[in-house]
């Protein structure tokens, strides 16, 4: 039975609002918060002078990884204090940020060093960006088949639509959960010094604190996306 005019404008309005938000968990670098308390660690690293302390303070004012920071898809960047170490640029909201390196293309042969684990996390990582670009590109051939469909008032582009629609919410989802096995790789597998697997004993009992915000926005414009296949 064909959609009302109501559903249709409800469905409409609904993609619309998915689409937004997916763009904007896209774009953002909000995707993990991370604090690191700095003044801790080296208030604990100065009440143990000795040689390895010395070494880690070292490390402390130069890696990264010490740093506050956020991170998202293709940027990590630097709301507070900056690494000396690390070049950045200001990305288009004036934090200092450096981006993300999917090894695309591997230049200089970086990766012929990489564990198993290290592929893997690796390979999710390009298949997120992957099924988000898929994703768009899903929404965009629905939004044309949406705007035929209700000049030529045809069903067939109407379920097509749908259909298209789904196929992005889907998508979007399978993005989402690699998006997460990457976070979960880089916690409990990833070996490195600037993964949790092989933090210093300083930098456990010193937590991290990490909150992760995008997720919310995506979840939300997933859900809403699924709005649009009611009809």
């Amino acid at each position: 039975m064909p959609c009302s005019a109501v559903t249709l404008s409800l469905a409409t309005i609904t993609a619309i609002i998915a689409t937004a938000l997916l763009a904007i968990a896209f774009a953002t670098d909000n995707w993990l918060y991370i604090e690191v308390k700095r003044t801790s660690i080296q208030n604990y690293l100065s009440r143990h002078p000795d040689a390895q302390s010395q070494s880690l303070l070292d490390s402390v004012n130069s890696k990264y990884y010490y740093y506050t920071r956020t991170k998202g898809l293709f940027r990590i960047c630097y709301p507070k204090e900056r690494p000396p170490t690390v070049k950045t640029y200001l990305s288009p909201l004036e934090t200092h940020c450096n981006n993300i390196n999917y090894y695309i293309p591997d230049e200089n042969n970086d990766t012929k060093e990489f564990t198993d684990d290290a592929w893997t996390r690796l390979h999710m990582g390009r298949s997120m960006i992957a099924l988000f670009i898929i994703s768009f590109i899903s929404i965009f051939a629905a939004f044309c088949t949406g705007v035929t469909g209700c000049w030529r008032r045809s069903p067939g582009n109407i379920t097509a639509t749908a259909l298209l629609m789904l196929l992005a919410c889907l998508l979007a989802a399978g993005a989402m959960g690699l998006w997460h096995g990457v976070e979960y790789y880089e916690k409990e597998k990833q070996v490195g010094e600037e993964y949790y697997q092989q933090w210093n004993t300083v930098s456990t009992y010193e937590p991290l604190k990490t909150y992760a915000h995008c997720s919310v926005h995506l979840g939300v414009g997933i859900a809403q996306d699924q709005c649009y296949v009611g009809c």
